[in-house]
Order: structure tokens, then sequence, then C-alpha cells
């Protein structure tokens, strides 16, 4: 069964809006939604497809009908949006497949994702393993964790999708995309009316995995403060939805929180580059005691950092004649 409990909003024009939260991973929720305005059904991400997260979707599907009496099948779906390609919110799309077949819509920037899965999981996986040598990551834990990056992935196989959009389009006469990257290429929030499906661009809490853009082009802390600033700026959002955690009913709060965290996190690699370090030994004093997958998660986000200071200029390579002899030699990032 479901882990947390459903939840009900409304949207101008009597829209309804079902959060439904479901496993994704042992010990993560993602929330699904479904969009009902009229005898028009949307299915706004779908989990990962992995543990119970297909079992978890199909049994709060549901309960929208015994508990909400909602008349309401996987065959009245007219349409299932995916909010960004990250597994947690496209990996149900394998299973959805044997129950609907509404079209498939997601940001053009994330299409190849669903479309050619199996290509994009190559070539992202080679990318990663060479932001892992650059980082000074070790031989040995470079294996461990590029598995760790495969396992879920190599489950996904790749699916068609109908439709594409940008950001200004209006999906179904519904949706208003406002295109948000950052934390992956077609990160989308949607806007219903003075409601806001803000997926993974705005969370109830400061942290966010921000992956590095030399590791995917459209990533990366730039990218996702401008969009921030951006969702910041939208006027009359009274209710925001995210792809994980409790509704924001104070949206405009949470983006100062999370703009304030990510300031203090730049503050704290300023410092610790008076010395030279490398991007592993940036991660274990950002993110002390990490292991298994949140380490890989920690070494893109100071990777991110990394990225984002030296773009401007704030750093530079302490042992560039080392780096420039051998390329196995991982860059050592510091202020002097």
């Amino acid at each position: 069964m479901f882990p947390e409990t459903i939840t009900r909003h409304e949207a101008p024009g009597g829209v309804r809006i079902y959060r439904l939260p479901i496993r994704v991973f042992p010990t993560m929720t993602a929330n699904v939604y479904v969009v009902i305005a009229g005898d028009y059904a949307a299915l706004v991400d779908t989990g990962s497809g992995l543990g119970d997260s297909d079992a978890d979707l199909r049994a709060a599907f549901a309960a929208l009908r015994s508990e909400w009496n909602e008349r309401l099948t996987w065959t009245d779906l007219r349409r299932v949006i995916i909010t960004h390609a990250h597994i947690d919110h496209y990996g149900g799309l394998t299973a959805l497949r044997s129950l609907t077949d509404a079209p498939i819509a997601v940001h053009e920037l994330d299409r190849r994702v669903l479309t050619h899965h199996e290509e994009r999981f190559v070539l992202a996986r080679r990318a990663l393993a060479a932001f892992l040598r650059r980082a000074g990551v070790s031989p040995a834990k470079q294996t461990i964790l590029l598995q760790l990056y495969s396992w879920s992935k190599n489950l996904f196989r790749s699916v068609d999708v109908a439709t594409t959009f940008r950001e200004g389009d209006v999906i179904d006469d519904l949706f208003r995309v406002y295109h948000t990257p950052g934390h992956c290429p077609g990160q989308v929030c949607l806007q219903i009316g003075d409601v806001l499906l803000s997926a993974d661009h705005v969370l109830p809490q400061t942290s966010v995995f921000l992956p590095p853009e030399s590791i995917t082009l459209s990533t990366g802390l730039d990218h996702y403060l401008r969009a921030l600033r951006m969702i910041d700026a939208l006027p009359d959002i009274r209710l925001a939805l995210g792809g994980h955690g409790a509704p924001m009913d104070q949206i405009h709060d949470w983006i100062m929180r999370i703009i304030d965290a990510q300031d203090q996190r730049l503050h704290q690699v300023r410092a610790l580059c008076r010395e030279p370090h490398t991007i592993a030994e940036l991660t274990a004093a950002l993110y002390p005691g990490v292991n298994g997958y949140e380490e890989l998660l920690a070494l893109q986000k100071a990777g991110a950092y990394v990225e984002y200071l030296d773009m401007r200029g704030e750093l530079t390579i302490a042992n560039l004649s080392d780096v420039d002899l051998d390329e196995g030699v991982a860059p050592r990032y510091w202020r002097g």
C-alpha cells in the first residue's frame, strides 16, 4: 500500500489535483499527480517502476475511486506528462504502457532519455566516468559508484513519446510550461491557474541534486539559480506541489531559503579552496560521512559548485603542469 495519505487540491475552474505519494526507492517517496478537469484526466509523472513503486501507483489510483469517489479508470487518461527525465519520475512508464495508451509528453531536452534510453544511458555513464576520474576518485571507488549509477537504469526500456513541449507552451489548454533546467535538462514546472506543479525544481527542503554541466548539458548551478528566480517572479501562485514532500503554500519563501542555502555552500567551497583540493576532497569536507549512492550524488553536487566558481574565474588549478603532463591527474582547485 502507498506510504502516505493522498491529498486533494483545487485549481480555478473546478480542476481537481490529487497528490499520490508513492515509494520510488527503499528510503524515498515521490509524488505522482492526477489532474482532472471535466472529462479530461492527466497523469503527471509515474514513479520509478522499482520495488513497490508500481504497486503503490496502482493502489493509489484505485483509492481515487474507492475513497475519493472519482469515476476514473486507466483508460480514461488523456495524457501522461513527465516533468523531468530522472528515473524516480519516469521509470513507471514501462508498466504503465500495459494499463493505458495515453500519449506521453515530455520537454524536448529530455525526450531522448525516454525514446533512446539505452543510447543515452551509455553516453551518460561514460560522461560520469570521466567526471569521477577528474574529481580524483580512486579507480576502485569509481567502479563501485558506476555500478550504483547503473543498477536502476538498466531496467528501463525506451518508449515512444507523442509530444514534446518547451518554455511557454500550454499542454491540452490546461498546463502552462515553464522550463526550469539545472536539476535536469528538461525539468519543467507546470502552472494550472494559481497552482504550480513545481516538480523537483522547488521542493520543501533546501538540499537539491545538481549535477555539473560537464556531465550533462543544461544542468548545474547557474541554470538552476536563473530558473529559480524566474519562478520566484511569477505572481499569484497560491500553492506549489513538488515532486517530493508536502505541499507548499509559501513558494517564494522556499525559493529564498534554497537560494540562501546555495550561497552558503558556495561560501564553504571558497573557504575550503584557500588550499588546493580535488573535487573528491571537497566532497569529503562538504558532505562528511556520505557513502554509497549518496556519495555519488554528493560528488556531482560538489562538482557543480566548483564548475560555477571556476566559470567565473574564482578558482584556478594549482597543479596545472601535472594535469597537462598526465590526464590521469585530478585538478586541484584553489583561490591562489
